[in-house]
């Protein structure tokens, strides 16, 4: 069966944001004199919606932190951002084969750092936490992207680097397949639901080779 749409996890999927995010949580930290994180801490908790996140890394939650965050460090943190090796190339290819892209992130907003990065113009859906009522392991931003798309679920893929990403897509009746590019290994990811799990971005282009049977 042919692949014809593929929804992607953004935050450690498509870009590093592990470095820009940490500075960004120190920069609010600082400003209200909360206990400084290191990228393992914030690894640990990226693709949780910011306000869970923030609780389990400081034990609370300040909606002044958040705005404070947005009004003065956001465009400070899209701006270390790093599209990983292979993302523009695998972004441009399935683009190529007519593949339809979209973006299903717990991020409130995805679009503005897409916008930043040039990268918003592959996708045809991008949708956050703002778009729907619940966020990731339930399937509700994966299920708004596939109709965004006209996608079907046998021929529609969904690509995360974490457990709630595999779930999320299992719970809306796709095949997620797995990236080690985030915190968490190949056996969690294949426990977590995970229907093929790679080391990188790039290797999700072999399930579109030639004799690959990529919805087997």
């Amino acid at each position: 069966m042919t692949i014809e749409c593929v929804i992607f996890d953004f935050d450690m999927t498509l870009v590093d944001s592990s470095y820009a995010v940490t500075e960004s949580m120190n920069r609010v930290a600082e400003k209200e004199g909360l206990p400084g994180v290191t990228r393992e801490d914030v690894l640990s908790v990226i693709g949780i919606p910011i306000r869970e996140s923030w609780e389990k890394i400081w034990g609370r939650f300040e909606e002044s932190w958040l705005t404070d965050f947005r009004a003065g460090f956001s465009q400070q943190e899209y701006a270390g951002i790093l599209p990983f090796p292979g993302t523009v190339r695998v972004l441009e290819e399935l683009s190529t084969r007519g593949v339809r892209l979209g973006i299903a992130s717990n991020r409130q907003k995805p679009a503005p750092p897409l916008q930043v990065l040039k990268l918003d113009g592959y996708f045809d859906s991008v949708v956050g936490m703002d778009d729907v009522e619940r966020g990731k392991p339930a399937p509700d931003m994966i299920l708004k992207g596939m109709s965004d798309l006209g996608g079907r679920p046998d021929t529609t893929l969904f690509v995360g680097d974490t457990a709630d990403d595999m779930a999320a897509g299992r719970s809306a009746g796709i095949r997620p397949v797995g990236l080690t590019t985030g915190f968490f290994t190949p056996e969690v990811l294949y426990s977590a639901g995970a229907w093929r799990v790679f080391d990188s971005v790039e290797d999700v282009l072999s399930l579109f080779e030639p004799g690959a049977t990529a919805c087997d």
